[in-house]
């Protein structure tokens, strides 16, 4: 899977926050911590087979995901409900887990980069 870049777009995070910049580096911030979690959550979980955890792993980060317009995070998320579902080989899973991982390591250095 190639990475656009830049992931993020600083105009959308200002617009979630009504205008306001002041905002930006705390809400870099809190992202950061969320897409920390739920990037070792999601692999763990992806590779354990654990449908529960992916799912509250996911539940938990695809509505902030959905905000900063980040649709390849949901994409991969939704992709991995259904290899579960369907049994996927474990080659199949772990690239899916090494996307999702490459992706949020970009994403968590341009976050850094606005805090």
């Amino acid at each position: 899977m190639d990475i656009p870049t830049p992931i993020i777009e600083k105009q959308v995070i200002v617009d979630l926050l009504y205008g306001d910049e002041d905002y930006v580096s705390e809400f870099a911030s809190a992202s950061i911590e969320s897409f920390t979690e739920f990037k070792t959550k999601y692999s763990k979980s992806l590779k354990q087979r654990d449908m529960e955890t992916l799912r509250q792993a996911g539940h938990k980060i695809k509505p902030v995901a959905q905000m900063m317009k980040l649709d390849d995070v949901v994409t991969m998320y939704e992709t991995s409900k259904i290899m579960l579902e369907e049994d996927a080989s474990d080659q199949e899973i772990k690239k899916l887990a090494e996307s999702m991982n490459k992706f949020c390591k970009q994403l968590i250095k341009e976050l850094k980069q606005l805090e």
